[in-house]
């Protein structure tokens, strides 16, 4: 950060917010009367990147394939679930996970979602994707555009967990 009097780094805690401020004590203007230095505030600016990270792009493909495997047109199946660790810092979450689950009634719909677990594992919260047939579904998954609508519901859902 640079300052009246030279550079100082400063390290920004996990879980920092937006417009929080940071106090550099004595680097501020120097008061002409008294001589002593004030102090300068940083105010925060979190910019959140948007993009999946490998890991996420992993478990969509996963979700994916077994999408094109599993969901046969007269055959039941009950859910299919990929979850990961988020072990990325932007995400307030123990954990990231898809699912898709069958619409009861309507035979050929089915649902996507994305969910996420917060860290004391005792607040799950989770977001519709999309809805379709298997087709509709897969082709969502498998849609550049559509990962970038994956990481603004991921991001939603960190922030949602935050504020619980």
């Amino acid at each position: 950060i640079p300052t009246l009097y030279g550079d100082v780094t400063i390290s920004i805690d996990a879980g920092t917010q937006s417009k929080e401020k940071q106090r550099l004590r004595g680097k501020g203007i120097e008061n002409p009367n008294t001589g002593k230095k004030g102090d300068m505030y940083v105010v925060i600016d979190v910019i959140i990147p948007n993009r999946l990270d490998r890991v996420q792009k992993e478990l969509i493909k996963k979700l994916t394939s077994q999408a094109e495997n599993y969901i046969k047109k007269d055959e039941y199946y009950r859910q299919i679930d990929v979850g990961c660790e988020a072990n990325d810092p932007k995400y307030y979450a123990k954990g990231i996970a898809f699912s898709i689950q069958k619409d009861n009634t309507a035979q050929d719909k089915h649902m996507l979602w994305v969910s996420m677990l917060h860290p004391s594992m005792q607040v799950e919260n989770s977001k519709p994707l999309a809805y379709g047939n298997k087709e509709e579904i897969v082709k969502f998954l498998k849609d550049e555009k559509s990962l970038k609508q994956i990481e603004e519901k991921l991001n939603t859902l960190s922030e949602e967990l935050k504020n619980n």
